[in-house]
């Protein structure tokens, strides 16, 4: 199984993966947690870099086209054809939304249909954006450019959107699934049991 989380900042992704990865180890299965961008791979140092300030921003779909692709081919590919599920932070998804003030959407979903590797479900975790901006500001890390009210409020929309967009349905795997759960006030807990009862269980 390949599994992506998204949403905006402070929806509560790494939580979500956090349980995953021990829903899967409780499985017995030896499972790969990913996140984008890969600092250890091509280009995923530079965008880190890039993204504190938010300088060069017309070049991000290059740079994470050429960390993603590698970390397909090189992390994600392998894992599942041993059969290994994969839990993915952020993913092409958030190409499509964080990077339209640059570029057409209709061309961030182009570059991106040569991807080796295609989810077998995909969940969008929506929060409020005060409330994930909150949580933001208490992890005690420097801020990101894009960690801002008013652009964390448009790329939720951006992210409820490509829900109703059935170019994104292309990216499935066969029986694929998207799921958008709300995080709002609830506890991690309380939203990954949400989340497999959605998907009907996880193996």
């Amino acid at each position: 199984m390949y599994l992506i989380i998204e949403g905006i900042d402070g929806s509560g992704k790494d939580s979500a993966a956090d349980l995953f990865v021990k829903h899967f180890q409780n499985q017995g299965l030896d499972h790969l947690r990913i996140h984008e961008p890969d600092e250890t791979l091509p280009g995923g140092a530079e965008l880190r870099r890039l993204m504190k300030t938010g300088a060069n921003r017309e070049t991000y779909p290059g740079l994470f086209m050429a960390n993603r692709m590698a970390l397909q081919m090189s992390k994600v590919l392998p894992a599942l054809l041993t059969g290994r599920p994969v839990i993915s932070v952020r993913s092409f998804l958030s190409s499509l939304v964080y990077q339209q003030e640059q570029w057409p959407l209709d061309w961030l979903f182009d570059i991106h249909r040569m991807l080796p590797a295609k989810p077998d479900v995909i969940i969008i975790l929506d929060v409020d954006p005060a409330e994930g901006l909150e949580r933001v500001s208490g992890r005690g890390v420097a801020k990101e450019a894009y960690e801002r009210l008013d652009i964390q409020t448009r790329n939720r929309q951006r992210y409820l959107d490509l829900v109703s967009d059935p170019r994104l349905y292309d990216f499935l795997a066969p029986g694929g699934k998207v799921i958008v759960q709300g995080t709002t006030g609830l506890d991690p807990v309380v939203i990954h049991e949400k989340i497999v009862q959605a998907l009907g269980g996880v193996h």
